[in-house]
């Protein structure tokens, strides 16, 4: 190897590292020209979204022949992130997997979220969907979503779910169950959908709406009981379980992990990650690993997810106000 190149390969890397020590302020190419691609992520190192994410990252960097680099900003329910990629310069090669609660969600509840959905993002592709399930625990006298319904009726602390944060698209679940059914529905704010499953598993609540995802493997063990799930069509996961569709109640609740990019990312590089995007569904391999999550993959377009936020933001800003939510 000439000294030249290993120079060039030298200065490329510090260049690189020095952008990753100033928090991304610039990402520039290495010395063979591969793009660095900032992926934020608004939850933990190690949680469901930030598991698909480094996944997605994975199949990006290898469709591109590019540097994913995840960039794990937590907090507010996904708005530090949201607000992150709004600040992106078009050198830091911004992206951001984000789930729908932060593009349809947060505006909603959000006096100030610190970001507009329809200026400072630019849909990519949903990657897979995922939905919301009621459950209650194993010791439970229901049985069935109609047994629940009754029994709630009879004692109405019964109705008291817990979710997994105020505001979240799982309380007005709970508020458009309880309007339809006709019976009282208490919401019960956790910090995470995991503490909310925990005091499930322990009868300490009586009821939980929370991701089906999550409950797979405490079902399969005997420690909750799924009555019905809010989807389109019933989960792969658990065939058995209806749909509040099948009982009457239609709502816009598939829920989904999906792919924004700042608006000031280069129009070259966007075309390129979209096209990316879409060609994951053509490796089997790719499909398997989003799988794994307990997650179904789901490839939507960058205008049918447009779409469908659209939608789905109409319907539930119509319930957050019939609800009187006051926005925090």
């Amino acid at each position: 190897m000439s000294l030249k190149r290993i120079f060039n390969r030298t200065i490329g890397a510090s260049l690189v590292a020095m952008g990753i020590a100033a928090g991304f302020a610039a990402l520039p190419a290495q010395a063979d020209e591969k793009p660095v691609i900032r992926v934020l992520v608004g939850f933990p190192a190690g949680a469901g979204t930030d598991a698909l994410a480094r996944i997605y990252a994975e199949a990006l960097a290898q469709q591109l022949n590019a540097t994913t680099v995840v960039d794990n900003k937590p907090g507010a329910g996904g708005q530090i992130a949201a607000a992150t990629l709004k600040q992106a310069t078009p050198e830091s090669n911004t992206i951001m997997f984000a789930v729908d609660h932060q593009v349809i969600m947060v505006p909603l509840v959000v006096k100030s979220p610190g970001f507009d959905v329809k200026k400072d993002m630019v849909p990519v592709g949903r990657i897979v969907k995922f939905y919301t399930c009621l459950a209650v625990p194993a010791n439970s006298p229901a049985h069935t979503f109609n047994e629940y319904l009754d029994a709630v009726r009879k004692n109405p602390d019964l109705g008291n779910y817990g979710i997994p944060a105020p505001g979240s698209q799982a309380q007005f679940v709970g508020y458009v169950m309880g309007q339809h059914f006709k019976v009282p529905m208490n919401a019960v704010p956790y910090k995470g959908a995991a503490p909310a499953i925990t005091d499930l598993i322990g009868a300490q609540v009586p009821a939980a709406i929370v991701p089906c995802d999550g409950l797979v493997e405490y079902r399969k063990a005997g420690k909750v009981r799924v009555l019905a799930m809010a989807a389109d069509k019933r989960y792969s996961a658990m065939p058995d379980v209806p749909t509040f569709a099948e009982m009457g109640l239609k709502m816009p609740a598939d829920a989904f992990l999906g792919v924004y990019a700042s608006t000031t990312l280069k129009p070259e590089l966007l075309k390129q990650i979209t096209e990316a995007t879409r060609k994951m569904f053509d490796n089997p391999r790719v499909v398997e690993k989003f799988a794994s999550t307990n997650m179904e993959p789901s490839y939507a377009s960058p205008d049918e997810l447009r779409a469908f936020v659209d939608t789905a933001t109409a319907f539930w800003a119509e319930q957050v106000r019939k609800s009187n939510f006051q926005a925090q």
